[in-house]
C-alpha cells in the first residue's frame, strides 16, 4: 500500500533534485528518497525531521493524509480528556 505524501512537491518547490536532497540529508544514494516520494517506504523519524528542516515546513506537512488519519482516530481520546 502506498503512503501519500508531499515530499516531491516540497522538493520541487525548493528547486532541488533527488540527488541534492539525498546529499544534504546525509544519504549515499537517491534511491531511498525516490522510494519515499513514491510512497513505497517512509523515512525514519530522523530523516523526516531532516527533510522538514530542509524544506522549511513542519514534519506533519510532509505526510498530511497520515496526519489527518491520526487526528481522526484520536478524536475520541481528545474528547475524553478533562
Amino acid at each position: 500500500m502506498k503512503t501519500q505524501n508531499n515530499l516531491k512537491m516540497y522538493r520541487l518547490k525548493a528547486g532541488l533534485r533527488q540527488v541534492d536532497v539525498a546529499r544534504l540529508i546525509g544519504l549515499d544514494f537517491a534511491d531511498r528518497l525516490s522510494r519515499w516520494e513514491n510512497g513505497l517506504a517512509m523515512p525514519n523519524i530522523t530523516n523526516l525531521f531532516r527533510l522538514a528542516s530542509l524544506y522549511k515546513v513542519p514534519p506533519q506537512d510532509l505526510y498530511q493524509d497520515l496526519r489527518q488519519n491520526v487526528d481522526t482516530h484520536n478524536e475520541p481520546l481528545n474528547n475524553s480528556v478533562h
